[in-house]
């Protein structure tokens, strides 16, 4: 059976419906798996703890009803490529038109939004492929480096591509 990549634009999120929608662009390595928004926010206070999970909890309710979109839990503390507390939104490609604008538009003023495909180029996808809402953070590539580098051998040792990079494994 043959299922038309749209079909499965209202799919939940699974690794099938992943690899049925991959956006090739000829290149093996840049097919858009999934788009990640990572909300950076200040983590001092209780009051700020409070507030990311409010922004959580609102996101939460918007995109309830929407089973392209996952919400991430909060991570306490920077780490990896992070160098804030944060917590991720996974969302199809096209969800974006809708996710996008919420964000930009619901977002508190002090904290700041990395949005990047996701891809086998993960490097490239957390610097020169991202954008940001509020205030540009720097990220950490170290991590990502060696990320990227066993994703290449993995590949061209016959893995699955897509198994590899499926982020809710």
């Amino acid at each position: 059976m043959n299922v038309h990549p749209d079909a499965v634009q209202d799919s939940p999120i699974t690794l099938e419906a992943f690899k049925l929608h991959l956006d090739s662009t000829g290149e093996q390595d840049r097919r858009l798996y999934v788009i990640h928004a990572h909300t950076y926010f200040p983590h001092s206070t209780e009051a700020d703890q409070e507030k990311a999970h409010k922004f959580q909890a609102a996101i939460k309710a918007r995109f309830a009803d929407e089973r392209g979109v996952r919400i991430g839990t909060i991570d306490p503390q920077a780490g990896g490529p992070h160098p804030m507390p944060q917590f991720e939104t996974s969302f199809t490609k096209f969800h974006l038109v809708d996710v996008l604008p919420w964000l930009m538009f619901n977002r508190p003023e002090e904290f700041s939004i990395l949005v990047h495909p996701f891809t086998a180029k993960v490097v490239e996808d957390h610097d020169s492929s991202a954008v940001w809402l509020g205030k540009q953070l720097q990220c950490h590539l170290e991590p990502l480096q060696k990320f990227q580098q066993h994703v290449a051998t993995e590949i061209k040792a016959g893995k699955d591509e897509a198994a590899l990079l499926w982020p809710f494994a």
